[in-house]
């Protein structure tokens, strides 16, 4: 595939060095002393200095006729420009771009573009690991984030319907776990007692 990196930092040339050693054509756009500390010295794709929201340089990176464009610069606002230029004027679709503000990655995957916020993301892991559970998460669902948390069984449980504890504070019942970690969605149709083996899925809009 032909693809344009913007930016030139971690990430950026971390993305080119695998990308051009899996034999992708790759070009990367970034700040000159950036390109040369950053890319290996074997590789083999184009690096081009300069501003990453000039249309020339862009152009000189062979914006036109790349698959791919992947806006990673430090900057969001230069990762959210250069997206626009290049969707708008380059009518190119396949554009991916980090964001580290979780509301304006929000904002913008809603517009269609395929945004990626660092921060979300470390978030989501370290909430994870505080509960020593992989299955809470957060989870952006347009301009909110809902919790998804996993409650195991407890005493308080035994001999209850699962409509009983259908909602717990501000927390209402996904469904469960079974023994096997199958997920069940909860329904008054298929209402039963809990079992010692399930795990209930809660959900709540954190905001």
């Amino acid at each position: 595939m032909n693809i344009l990196i913007i930016g030139c930092g971690k990430l950026g040339a971390r993305l080119a060095n695998v990308l051009d050693s899996q034999e992708h054509n790759i070009s990367v756009i970034g700040n000159e002393q950036a390109l040369v500390d950053n890319l290996n010295d074997d590789f083999s794709g184009l690096s081009v200095p300069g501003n990453p929201i000039d249309i020339d340089v862009m152009k000189s990176a062979g914006i036109e006729g790349c698959d791919y464009a992947i806006c990673v610069t430090e900057s969001d606002n230069t990762n959210i420009m250069a997206a626009q230029i290049i969707k708008n004027i380059f009518k190119i679709d396949n554009i991916l771009l980090r964001i580290l503000d979780p509301v304006k990655c929000r904002v913008y995957s809603q517009m269609n573009m395929s945004t990626i916020s660092p921060t979300a993301l470390a978030f989501e892991s370290i909430y994870s690991k505080i509960f020593h559970n992989n299955h809470n998460k957060i989870v952006d669902c347009g301009k909110s984030s809902v919790a998804v948390i996993t409650v195991p069984y407890e005493k308080w449980m035994r001999g209850k319907m699962m409509s009983e504890v259908e909602f717990v504070t501000r927390h209402k019942l996904l469904g469960f776990l079974d023994e096997n970690d199958k997920f069940v969605m909860f329904s008054y149709k298929s209402d039963r007692k809990i079992q010692k083996t399930d795990r209930l899925i809660y959900t709540s809009i954190v905001d």
